[in-house]
């Protein structure tokens, strides 16, 4: 049977609604200036950092938020803003706060497609015109209405599709292509006659100036040369049973590389290969993971690290990296995978000609590497066979490109002299189940069987059958059933594995043999008795994989080395093998594909988001190509790699603070425009987490951060989880750094991110040192009194000698001095601290910080004649705080005092005194509280208070408001007023 097939070697990795994603009907895709990819669904906005998806949609009233519309384009500028435009209308994302800015101008127009050129200018294409808008001012040009004659190419002509090269812009318009050259503002409508003047959806240029064409009519895929005189039609690698209808090429791309790039509505991914001018489909194989997720697309965009991102119909997002396809998957039979076992991959082997030979439990194909051919042979029911057994489990090509298979009925070999297949009789070899067929140094052919003798092989130059019961040395290995694997080392050394015998090597220089088992866990023990394949490095070690992980033997210093799940491999079942010429070592283990490198230190593991078409390998051998190609057997078809194309180099993604939790509370994200922001806690927040994103689409498993909180801690953490978690931190000043890469290591060369938090320090946590702070403060407090006590004595005594004014003026001084310090103030206030360290500790530490407030003002100004009023309303507004604190609600003190009168100078300790003695003299009760009002009438400072007496007012010497308005007359012209009422009370103090 002859079939030729073709499958996709690019890795498709998938987004959708399993993964986050809001629905999965892709409009449009962008990517901001943080290298977040944007994707605009039916339902929402939806913002991908590699693992996570987050969704802006319409909140009902919030002009802030999304429109309710579909979005349809998304675009950032030169500038790094990012604009989406929906069918209602354009807005522009505002990074700060993540709130969306509605662009006025653009109020229920549908937007199509926005480019920017320059930082300034955005040209937008909607469904009532092109639009050029400045962003700067804000002015805007419609050129559909235009009145100029060098505009009547766009005048009623809807503008679907636009890309700027060098300075003209090309658009795809419903009457064709019109060129508008930006630097003279005059367009030009481009006539094709094979459109004829058919709508056009999408367009594109490529590196030769050619412009690629999507249409809605009958033709679907153009090419327009450079010169615009020449057309292509590419519909013939179009499905022809949409070919009539009116959509199919839905969006085209000139990537980074100027490849070009269709998706289509049906028709799956198209790649145009200039070398042949011809198109290759990437379509949907339900058997191979890393095939796209359908053939319904929508949009295509290629982000600014070359990963190139499809828009699907239905399934969400699709994306691959075009110039890092490492593996290529090669199915074992070109169709009907699901019967039979087709896609599981057996046996494999290379003939001279480069062919693929492969066979499984569905027979023997021949795959031609560069045609896509296959060839088949295969039992079917009611035909004559064509080989002993669909049933294959070992292949191999001979010296002479004779390939010998190996099945569970008997050997066929296929002669390439005569191009026919050949039974090989029981004569020679028993028809018996053949576990594989390997070739020695000296083209000798071995066969492993789980027959009784176990191991034969074939003699090239004796063309002579022989069994292991006559070898000299190894015949008292032959009762041990069945064997697996033959291979001759550098050093003629034969290893023969045996099922649940472990392997057995013969020198054959010698004549001397050894087995290696696996009986306990030991220096000179390998890891499984179930050997599957057998290879040697470059320094002489053989190596052997096994159901309990891989062992390499080195005979010569008598040690083996092994690993497996314990120390390194992510699964203990190994089975196909290779070395390749950088002397590391591929293995397929369950789990993936792994690598030891060359050091045999680290590891490397590839799974399905690394494009395998499983991550499970059956019990059969690697083989590696000619050419140093790789082919290993998998749960799902053959993977094929060159491991010359893998270099372990460490890649920087992008990486940010995704945000941040305290207590289980989250808070947004400190973005790139605030990572000088200081992060300011409470005491109470002293644990808390950062949560860390790396911007690693293709393998965000692979992400590795590292972080330290300096000033807290001296090491750096290094992980794959990107929560950086820290608690019970003492108060202090701390910078947190972080970074991320793709491998663990060279952290050096990354240069880490870091934003400063200030955690609150606790003022006080015990009784016994708030208790500390009181007497403290209380001894303090005499202190000042009885320096105060001196130094009025002394100035009593001075002012003897002085005129009878300055005697007043200290007199009344004096007499201020003692209202300031009055005891029962003192004591009053005491006692209410002492009631609140018992009730609320936060209450008191506020209430004594104001009273050391008091009494530092009181210190400062005891001296001066005059404070500004500004330091006076900010002084008695301590004091009220205590007044307050002791009788809430009763108190109610009311300061309407404007800025422009803070210069102006009063008496220190005025306002004070006066709503102390407002307090001394009247009843206050939260049910009639005691009201004072404090503002400027004219010049005066005025004190107003109701008017509720007290039956009898303690320590009064009815002088106080005397000495107010004896000592005004020493500071100022004007005098003081008092006035009373039936309702108020009111001081007026002169402003000097």
């Amino acid at each position: 049977m002859n079939a030729a097939a073709q499958y996709s070697s690019l890795n498709f990795h998938k987004l959708g609604l399993e993964d986050g994603l809001h629905d999965g009907i892709v409009r449009c895709i962008g990517q901001d200036k943080y290298g977040y990819i944007w994707i605009g669904t039916v339902g929402a906005l939806n913002r991908f950092d590699g693992k996570t998806v987050k969704h802006f949609t319409n909140i009902a009233g919030d002009i802030t938020s999304p429109y309710t519309s579909q979005p349809r384009t998304i675009h950032s500028d030169n500038k790094g803003r990012l604009w989406i435009g929906y069918e209602t209308g354009l807005t522009e994302f505002n990074f700060h706060n993540s709130t969306f800015r509605r662009v006025p101008l653009f109020k229920d127009l549908y937007i199509l497609k926005i480019v920017s050129y320059g930082d300034s200018v955005l040209y937008v294409a909607t469904n009532r015109g092109f639009i050029r808008y400045n962003i700067n001012t804000g002015a805007i040009f419609n050129y559909g209405l235009s009145a100029l004659l060098s505009h009547e190419a766009l005048k009623g002509n809807n503008v679907n599709d636009v890309v700027v090269k060098n300075d003209s812009l090309f658009m795809a318009t419903n009457n064709g292509i019109v060129i508008l050259s930006i630097k003279t503002n005059e367009s030009m409508l481009v006539p094709l006659s094979v459109l004829s003047k058919t709508p056009i959806r999408t367009i594109a240029i490529d590196k030769n100036r050619n412009i690629w064409l999507g249409t809605f009519g009958e033709v679907k895929l153009v090419k327009l040369s450079a010169d615009l005189k020449k057309t292509e039609i590419y519909d013939r690698f179009l499905s022809s049973s949409v070919n009539t209808q009116p959509m199919n090429v839905m969006d085209i791309i000139a990537d980074n590389k100027n490849r070009i790039w269709v998706v289509t509505a049906i028709d799956g991914l198209l790649q145009y290969l200039d070398s042949n001018n011809s198109f290759i489909k990437h379509l949907h194989n339900k058997y191979l993971a890393s095939s796209p997720s359908g053939n319904n697309y929508r949009s295509i965009f290629q982000d600014k690290n070359g990963i190139i991102w499809l828009g699907c119909d239905i399934r969400g997002v699709n994306y691959f990296e075009p110039d890092k396809n490492f593996f290529k998957t090669v199915f074992p039979f070109p169709d009907r995978l699901d019967e039979r076992e087709r896609a599981v991959g057996r046996a494999v082997t290379e003939d001279k000609e480069g062919n693929l030979w492969m066979g499984n439990h569905d027979g023997v194909t021949r795959y031609n590497l560069r045609t896509g051919e296959y060839t088949s042979w295969r039992n079917d029911e009611g035909k004559v066979p064509v080989i002993y057994s669909n049933l294959v489990r070992s292949i191999l090509c001979d010296d002479e490109n004779n390939i010998w298979i190996g099945t569970a009925n008997g050997v066929n070999r296929y002669n390439n002299y005569t191009k026919k297949m050949e039974f090989i009789g029981s004569k020679d070899l028993p028809l018996s189940f053949y576990n594989s067929i390997n070739k020695d140094r000296s083209g000798n052919i071995w066969f492993s069987t789980n027959d009784s003798a176990t191991v034969y092989w074939y003699s090239c130059n004796e063309k002579k059958f022989q069994n292991i019961s006559n070898h000299p040395q190894l015949k008292k290995y032959s009762k041990i059933t069945p064997a697996s694997y033959v291979f001759e080392d550098s050093k003629n050394r034969l290893w023969i594995s045996f099922s649940r015998k472990g392997v057995v090597m013969l020198d054959k220089k010698n004549g001397n043999t050894r087995q290696y088992i696996a009986t306990e866990p030991g220096y000179k023990n390998i890891v499984g008795n179930q050997v599957v394949d057998i290879k040697e490095d470059q320094n002489g070690i053989i190596w052997v994989t096994t159901f309990n992980g891989i062992s390499g033997i080195d005979s010569e210093k008598d040690s083996i080395i092994s690993f497996n799940n314990k120390n390194g491999l992510v699964g203990n079942w190994a089975s196909p093998l290779v070395v390749d010429s950088f002397n590391r070592i591929w293995f397929g283990v369950s789990g993936g594909l792994m690598m030891l490198d060359k050091d045999r230190k680290h590891f490397k593991t590839f799974t399905l988001n690394d494009g395998l078409p499983s991550v499970g390998f059956p019990e059969h051998g690697g083989v590696q190509l000619q050419n140093r190609e790789i082919v290993f057997p998998t749960n799902n078809g053959y993977i094929l790699f060159n491991p010359a194309n893998f270099r372990q180099e460490q890649t920087k993604p992008e990486f940010y603070m995704a945000g941040y939790s305290v207590f289980n509370k989250d808070y947004p994200a400190i973005t790139e425009e605030e990572q000088n922001t200081v992060l300011h806690l409470k005491a109470k927040e002293n644990s808390f987490t950062f949560n860390l994103v790396a911007l690693n689409y293709v393998n965000p498993g692979e992400s590795w951060f590292a972080y330290m909180l300096e000033g807290f801690e001296d090491e750096w953490h290094y992980t794959k989880d990107p929560k950086a978690v820290y608690t019970n931190v003492p108060g202090g000043k701390y910078t947190f750094l972080y970074k991320a890469s793709t491998v663990n290591n060279n952290w050096e060369e990354i240069t880490p991110k870091q934003f400063t938090v200030k955690l609150n320090t606790v003022f006080y946590k015990t009784y016994w040192f708030i208790i500390s702070v009181v007497l403290l403060l209380a001894g303090i407090l005499y202190y000042l009194y009885s320096y105060r006590a001196l130094k009025q004595k002394q100035l009593y005594e001075l002012n003897a000698k002085t005129q009878l004014l300055e005697k007043e003026k200290a007199m009344v001084m004096y007499e201020g001095l003692k209202q300031q310090l009055n005891p029962h103030f003192l004591f009053n206030s005491l006692s209410s601290l002492s009631g609140l360290i018992e009730t609320d500790q936060q209450v008191a530490g506020n209430f004594l910080e104001q009273m050391s407030g008091i009494y530092r003002y009181i210190l400062k100004n005891g001296d001066n004649e005059t404070v500004s009023l500004k330091e006076e309303t900010e002084f008695v507004q301590l004091y009220i705080n205590l007044q307050q604190t002791r009788f809430k609600k009763g108190l109610i003190i009311n300061i309407n005092v404007p800025d422009e009168y803070f210069h102006y100078k009063i008496a220190p300790v005025t306002l004070q005194n006066l709503i102390e003695n407002a307090i001394k003299h009247n009843i206050i009760d939260a049910g009639s509280p005691l009201v004072i009002d404090i503002f400027i009438e004219e010049d005066y400072l005025v004190v107003r208070n109701t008017l509720q007496k007290k039956n009898m007012v303690e320590t009064s010497n009815k002088k106080g408001l005397a000495q107010f308005i004896n000592l005004y007359k020493y500071l100022s012209r004007k005098t003081v007023h008092v006035e009373e009422s039936t309702k108020d009370f009111t001081v007026k103090i002169p402003l000097i």
